[in-house]
């Protein structure tokens, strides 16, 4: 296994915080820490990409993201030959997706064998970093399997909802059956709460989770921080908000909770 720290972010639906968290770590990691860190970008949609690559202003004023290089797509090729990460003018290196990228969809009908394709070409780069974060796609297939077969840790954001403690159990399910077959190695961090409010059915769901999956609920939780979504649209760290401090602790805390399970 690598030296460097592998950790997914993973969780088969959408919109439940994995991009805004794994690029949070990234800036904290990179900006606090110091640390130096690579990010693949595994969701097709290519949210990561976009908030963390160079950016340019147009001619009308408006953000265009230069991509260049590699294409997380092209790491399920048998033998590539060279990878070429993009220099995040916040401090990290990038694996990108382009919006909404057509052949990274098609990674889905590939056979099962390409899907280890990922983790052989990337072998030798993941040594360079202290920490490789993956933003894995919302679903559970071949891509999920790519970035669980090369993590050391996997992590699930999570959004409380009537049928939060369902999906928990068919990503925690399908999370064991990928270690068991191709990565024993495999650390389950644990469910970060993210966007909860103060309502019942936050309350209620959220007891369900303690009920059916005590031991992995992180401590510190995130609650419902316009903020956080406003520093992400933005790509920026969330503590460089003037009026994002309390978002920013939780962020923190929860960041700091992942690092210490991270070991």
């Amino acid at each position: 296994m690598y030296m460097a720290k592998v950790i997914s972010y993973a969780n088969q639906k959408g919109g439940v915080g994995k991009s805004t968290l794994c690029i949070q770590t990234a800036f904290y990691l990179s900006l606090k820490k110091k640390k130096k860190v690579l990010v693949i970008d595994m969701d097709g949609q290519g949210n990561t990409s976009s908030r963390l690559a160079p950016r340019v202003i147009d001619e009308y004023g408006s953000f265009e993201t230069v991509l260049t290089g590699t294409k997380t797509a092209d790491l399920f090729q048998d033998n590539l030959e060279k990878i070429e990460v993009i220099h995040c003018p916040t401090g990290m290196d990038l694996i990108h997706t382009p919006k909404n990228d057509p052949s990274l969809f098609e990674m889905e009908a590939v056979p099962l064998d390409k899907a280890m394709n990922p983790a052989k070409n990337l072998g030798a780069l993941i040594e360079e970093y202290d920490y490789v974060l993956i933003d894995c796609p919302p679903s559970l297939g071949r891509k999920l399997v790519a970035a669980l077969v090369m993590s050391t840790h996997v992590v699930c954001p999570v959004k409380l909802s009537g049928f939060a403690v369902d999906g928990v159990e068919g990503l925690l399910g399908t999370i064991i059956g990928i270690r068991e077959a191709y990565n024993s190695q495999l650390d389950i961090l644990g469910i970060i709460i993210n966007d909860m409010d103060r309502s019942v059915n936050h309350d209620r769901s959220l007891k369900e989770l303690e009920d059916s999956v005590p031991d992995l609920l992180f401590k510190n939780k995130i609650m419902h921080r316009p903020p956080l979504d406003t520093a992400i649209t933005e790509g920026i760290p969330v503590w460089e908000l003037r009026y994002g401090h309390v978002a920013a602790k939780e962020v923190e805390l929860v960041l700091n909770e992942l690092i210490g399970k991270v070991g």
